[in-house]
């Protein structure tokens, strides 16, 4: 069953991700993040059906990539794009914020 909008698939992908890294025990939980809203945009307009291969598969998206949860700090930046609502969040030893996938 597909979902009717963006933050059901934004969930799916969530729930993906953390049975995911749940299921190894030892893998850190992790986030995709970009060093651009138009990266994060194209990858989420890219992403397939089913969400556990998005939540490995970056190829082809060069400016995007998977970093720890934990580094994860506030936002910086923030805009709206169709009603949805985007961060751009400060990264522990990065230079400038990452836009993280919702």
């Amino acid at each position: 069953m597909m979902p009717q909008n963006r933050w059901g698939l934004a969930i799916l992908l969530i729930m993906a991700a953390t049975k995911t890294a749940g299921a190894g025990g030892a893998a850190p939980r992790d986030v995709v993040a970009c060093d651009t809203l138009v990266h994060l945009r194209v990858l989420m307009a890219r992403i397939p059906s089913d969400p556990a291969a998005a939540s490995t598969d970056l190829t082809g998206h060069p400016g995007c990539r998977r970093i720890a949860r934990d580094r994860v700090g506030s936002p910086e930046h923030r805009a709206m794009i169709g009603g949805a609502p985007f961060e751009c969040l400060a990264v522990t030893g990065e230079a400038s914020c990452l836009w993280i996938m919702p």
